[in-house]
């Protein structure tokens, strides 16, 4: 069986007819929570290399703070924040989750977030695109 990205965002987007995502329902049945177009927007541009596991552990992780309401971008992990073309080893997740959380404490403005890191702003950027981050909208 072929896998592709979208085969598992089938499970997370909200039908046409407005049924609850088939994910967002099983993990919390009295209030699904429905997801944003900007945070689904996150969702697709992801690899999930973990195929369905790493999406369900994401919205898992999602509604434990979100029981109702709407799925934001700034709800989202860091991981989904980044498209990188290689695995990243444990290092560089930390980095790249402390980079798009700065970000995000900053309203994406890259040159607080640099100095809030301690790093100048020439590597914030460089880190950026390394690591495939979409900053947040200002």
């Amino acid at each position: 069986m072929s896998w592709k990205p979208r085969d598992a965002l089938a499970l997370a987007r909200l039908d046409d007819d407005g049924a609850p995502p088939f994910f967002l329902a099983r993990l919390n049945p009295d209030g699904t929570p429905a997801c944003s177009p900007e945070a689904m927007q996150l969702l697709l541009r992801s690899n999930w290399p973990g195929n369905t596991e790493q999406l369900w552990q994401v919205l898992r992780r999602i509604v434990q703070h979100r029981r109702t309401g709407t799925i934001h971008p700034g709800d989202l992990p860091p991981e989904c924040w980044s498209v990188s073309r290689r695995l990243l080893s444990p290092l560089e997740s930390i980095q790249r989750d402390a980079i798009v959380q700065s970000l995000l404490d900053h309203q994406g403005n890259k040159a607080r977030a640099a100095e809030s890191l301690g790093m100048s702003r020439a590597t914030i950027y460089r880190k950026i695109h390394e690591y495939g981050i979409v900053t947040p909208a200002s």
